[in-house]
């Protein structure tokens, strides 16, 4: 490996150890060196002075030429057992005497020199310190001039063996080498104690920068109390983190604010791509983030065409920001309508248009809706009010058939003339029920009714007859649920929601089909999305369901305005069919689901909530005599023809009848006279209406009994007005049986 790619701990060893190792080898060699010369030159001194001595004790022998002298003397040499070989040379350079010592060493000895390395001895101009050293094979010749008188008269060469200091320094070596390995041990030792100072404080940084690095923790520090230059980068180190926590906990604030924030942010460049987006735009639009980074404005807002873009792109530069409407388009192919808020941003030299897209989806629903309301509201502002003169018109159409029937003897010829009348004007009425459930203005909730009961007796009336009759090839098949639970409402608004859905069902069946009434119960844990969205509780399902031609979204969006059909000519009604449904369950405050797919039938749900009450039991037998009377009764009416049929009625009962057309009459009446029951017209314009009448009556006569009557059901004052002592309220027009049931109850004390 190389030594680059090291770890710093290795390193500071590997640098500790290099260095140790120069020093070691470096005075190692300087230590043998030294032992080598200082042994090498004493043993040059020790042999020299040796010659010298042996030269001096020769020049006798040289002087008188004395050959056995000299070598006497040479023998003498035997005591020193390094000296190997020694001779003695004339002054000619000439073998003289020679000493070699008996083994194979001295027998390895050198010859005799030649007189030129003699020579150069004896001819010095100053012998005395000319002496002459040679190395051969392991072995030290010096030769040493002999003086006499400061004259050299010979010379002697004395051959030293060198192998005791060849052994002495190879010992000094290994021993060198030993003391050096326990040396690079020690400092091996040492280095990795010590490196630990240095390498750890980095090894720790290295740790906590790979865990920045990998898991983008900016929390983590570097602990170190060293004030050395690694403690000055350590907590230099952890302000730097400290100041990227700071500003990464900034950014990703701003980061998670705009990925989670409501609206679809998406960040598109000039040529319209798309360069950023946050979560919410892939949520919105149905696909990951990563596709969208892949797309362009136009493939999401497909009217953002190269031209249009580049038009949108001159007008947010100039302006900075800018705010539009649009549609988006999602995954599946559905578009959804935006509010787009369009800014003009500039990063770094490049130009972006940052777009925050809402979906108002259910802004433009609740704006429909709205608008509908008010429509509504506006439409039955004026249906409530030609229902309540239309009531007053029809009294006479429903009021005095009645009364001319009772004269009729049972076989009369009139008698099917004034049933006719009679039944037109009930139509009529029924019409005008219709319109007051369009006002909002006609529907009872205080009586507990069935589902059941109201589905089996309208499969029986003749509207369902007549249907029956007009779609002949359609199978109307009944399915009730007969543990259903009781709600609170009107039979006849009821009644009539059946047979509006029941007839449009019928008509949306070309040929043969199949229309099914059923009813169930439903327990709804959480609200339940569908056309409307249905909030948790119990309720009591009406559902009518067929197999004919379905709608399409348009139509089911319009269905319930006032006056929308697609009916054939002449099959309609008033064109307020499926108004008054919406109307009759709002009344009910219950919730309408609706399915229906084009040529694969349609299904509504009325969801009504329930309600414990009981159902009364019904008494259709209504006996004239049990309800006539001779007691007085005070009409009170605005309108003429109202008065005139409650007196009429009133009196074929039996009953003394009085009558006033305003509030401030019959309080004027009511000071100087007395009534056992006052029928009071509950709106009388423009003076006193019912109300306000009966608060100042009752000051008079705090007991007086009173009916009040009234061309709409119960409204807020209707009901003080109940509350206040009236007993009994009857809606317009009349009809003999429902005023001479409620005044003989009132009457009787039994309302």
């Amino acid at each position: 490996m190389r030594f680059q790619n090291l770890s710093i701990k290795y390193k500071l060893i590997a640098i500790s150890m290099l260095t140790s190792a120069v020093a070691l080898l470096f005075a190692l060699a300087i230590y043998v060196s030294g032992a080598f010369f200082a042994t090498r030159n004493g043993t040059m001194e020790r042999i020299s002075s040796l010659a010298r001595v042996v030269g001096t004790n020769c020049v006798a022998a040289l002087t008188f030429d004395d050959a056995e002298a000299a070598r006497e003397t040479l023998k003498a040499l035997s005591a020193e057992p390094q000296i190997v070989f020694a001779r003695i040379y004339d002054d000619k350079g000439a073998p003289f005497a020679e000493y070699r010592r008996g083994d194979r060493v001295a027998n390895s000895g050198s010859d005799a020199l030649s007189a030129a390395a003699i020579l150069p001895v004896l001819q010095s101009a100053e012998p005395v310190y000319n002496l002459s050293y040679h190395y051969r094979d392991g072995q030290l010749q010096v030769i040493a001039p002999i003086l006499l008188d400061r004259r050299p008269i010979g010379a002697v060469e004395v051959t030293s063996d060198l192998s005791d200091l060849v052994r002495n320094m190879k010992r000094v070596a290994a021993l060198s080498l030993i003391v050096l390995f326990i040396s690079f041990g020690v400092a091996y030792a040492v280095s990795t104690l010590t490196q630990r100072t240095i390498s750890g404080p980095i090894i720790n940084l290295t740790g906590v920068m790979n865990k920045v690095s990998q898991d983008k923790d900016y929390s983590v520090r570097v602990t170190s109390d060293s004030r050395d230059e690694l403690g000055t980068l350590f907590r230099g180190f952890n302000q730097m983190l400290s100041e990227i926590q700071a500003r990464d906990a900034k950014l990703y604030f701003t980061q998670f604010s705009v990925d989670h924030m409501g609206d679809a942010a998406l960040w598109m460049d000039a040529s319209g791509h798309i360069v950023n987006v946050n979560h919410a735009a892939g949520e919105a639009l149905g696909v990951s983030p990563e596709i969208l980074l892949a797309m362009t404005i136009e493939d999401i807002d497909p009217s953002l065409n190269p031209e249009r873009w580049a038009t949108l792109w001159a007008k947010v530069q100039q302006r900075t920001a800018f705010t539009f409407e649009s549609a988006h388009l999602r995954k599946d192919g559905k578009f959804f309508p935006v509010e787009v808020f369009a800014n003009f941003l500039s990063f770094q030299g490049q130009e972006f248009m940052c777009v925050f897209a809402r979906n108002i989806s259910e802004r433009k629903t609740l704006q429909l809706q709205l608008e509908q309301a008010q429509k509504m509201e506006a439409i039955g502002t004026l249906a409530g009010g030609v229902a309540h003169d239309l009531n007053n018109i029809l009294g006479g159409l429903v009021g005095y058939p009645d009364v001319l029937l009772m004269g009729l003897p049972p076989d009369s010829t009139l008698r099917k003339p004034l049933l006719a009348v009679k039944a037109s004007g009930e139509k009529a009425a029924a019409i005008v029920q219709d319109m007051l459930t369009l006002a909002r203005r006609g529907v009872d909730l205080r009586t507990a009714v069935n589902l059941n009961e109201i589905v089996d007796e309208y499969v029986k009336s003749a509207e369902h007859a007549r249907i029956q009759q007009f779609h002949s090839s359609v199978r109307f098949e009944i399915r009730l649920d007969p543990e259903l639970p009781n709600i609170l409402g009107s039979e006849i608004h009821l009644s009539k929601t059946l047979m509006n859905l029941v007839s449009n069902a019928a008509e949306a069946i070309g040929y043969k089909g199949q229309v099914t009434i059923s009813t169930f119960r439903r327990l709804l844990d959480a609200p339940l999305v569908g056309f409307q969205t249905i909030a948790e509780g119990e309720y009591a399902v009406l559902r009518v369901e067929d197999d004919g031609s379905g709608m399409c979204v348009e139509d089911m969006t319009k269905i319930f305005e006032p006056f929308y059909t697609k009916k054939k000519m002449g099959r309609s009604g008033t064109g307020l069919g499926m108004s008054v449904v919406s109307g009759t369950v709002k009344d009910h405050k219950g919730f309408i689901d609706l399915r229906s797919v084009e040529d694969n039938g349609t299904r509504f749900d009325l969801y009504f909530p329930i309600t414990r009450t009981a159902v009364q039991e019904k008494s259709n037998n209504f006996v004239i005599e049990k309800h006539m009377g001779t007691e007085k009764i005070l009409v009170v009416d605005d309108v003429r023809e109202q008065r005139e049929i409650a007196t009429v009625l009133l009196s074929k009962l039996g009953y003394r009848v009085e009558a006033v057309n305003s509030g401030e009459a019959a309080i004027l009446y009511m000071r100087d006279n007395a009534a056992d029951l006052i029928v009071l017209d509950m709106i009388m314009d423009p003076g006193l209406d019912g109300l306000d009448t009966y608060r100042q009556i009752v000051q008079q006569h705090p007991k007086q009994k009173a009916v009040v009557a009234s061309g709409f059901s119960e409204t807020s004052r209707v009901r003080q007005i109940l509350a206040l002592g009236a007993g009994a309220y009857v809606r317009k027009p009349y009809s003999l049986e429902r005023l001479g049931v409620a005044v003989r109850k009132v009457l009787d004390g039994k309302a």
